[in-house]
Parts: structure tokens; sequence; C-alpha cells
């Protein structure tokens, strides 16, 4: 399998476990599912900053599922009303995140232990999410730097 399919599936894999996160609850309880998953977004992070080419581009291509999902969930939960709202479409842009929205909830309700609101807990995620990807391709370029200079 070529590596640019790889990188596509790997992309993937967070939409995928949060569809069917609502099956795999009853295996894979949601705090082991959140520690593996930011272990993995850090890989990710880290082996698209080891491709060949721009690491804007790099970097660009391994948030754009990320920025389709959030543009859409900002599209249906912050621009549309409810009565207007694609379910298809709010659910799908859920999924993406999903395995993340408990560190999510953590960062909110440290800043507002009153009012739980969802959509500003699903945001908070979102650039959580970023910025474990960003912590993983920082990590993988120091690292891809020190091997050459080692070299």
């Amino acid at each position: 399998m070529s590596e640019k399919r790889k990188m596509w599936i790997w992309l993937l894999i967070p939409l995928l476990y949060g569809a069917l996160s609502f099956a795999l609850l009853r295996i894979v309880p949601p705090l082991v599912g959140h520690i593996v998953f930011l272990a993995f977004w850090v890989w990710v992070g880290m082996r698209f900053a080891r491709l060949d080419g721009s690491s804007l581009k790099n970097f660009a291509w391994g948030n754009s599922l990320w920025l389709v999902s959030f543009l859409l969930y900002l599209w249906q939960f912050v621009l549309v009303d409810d009565a207007n709202r694609n379910i298809v479409i709010a659910f799908i842009s859920q999924c993406y995140v999903i395995p993340f929205v408990v560190s999510g909830a953590q960062i909110y309700l440290l800043f507002n232990d009153n009012i739980i609101d969802g959509t500003n807990i699903t945001i908070i995620t979102y650039i959580f999410m970023l910025v474990v990807f960003m912590i993983g391709f920082v990590w993988g370029k120091v690292k891809q730097r020190s091997q050459v200079k080692s070299i």
C-alpha cells in the first residue's frame, strides 16, 4: 500500500471510531479510547512531519479532514438553527472529534463549571485535536532534524 493511502486511512480513523463509538463504548471504555487516540494522533502528526515536501503542505494535508469537519460543525451548530440543521452532516461533523471529547470537556470545565454547553465543548475539542496534531508534527520535525544532524 502506498504511503499516501496509508496517510488517508490514518486521517479517517478518528471519523470511523467516532461513528462506531456508540457500539464500541461497550467494548472500549471512553478513557482508554481517549488515551489511545491521544498517542495515535501525536504519532500521526509525527508521520506527516516526516513526509517529503513542504512542511506547510504536509501540515495542511494532515489537518484537511479536521478542517472540513470543523467547518461543517460550525455551519450546522453555529450558523444554522435547530429547525434547519441537516442531521447527517451534523452527525458526521461531531464524529471526527469524539475520540478527544473527554479532554475538550475537561478543558471547558476548567474555565466554566456552571453551565455545560455542548457546542463550546466541541469547539474546544476541535482546537485540542489540532494542538495534539501540532505537538506530534513539531516533535516529528525536531526528531527528523536531529537525525539529519547526527548523520
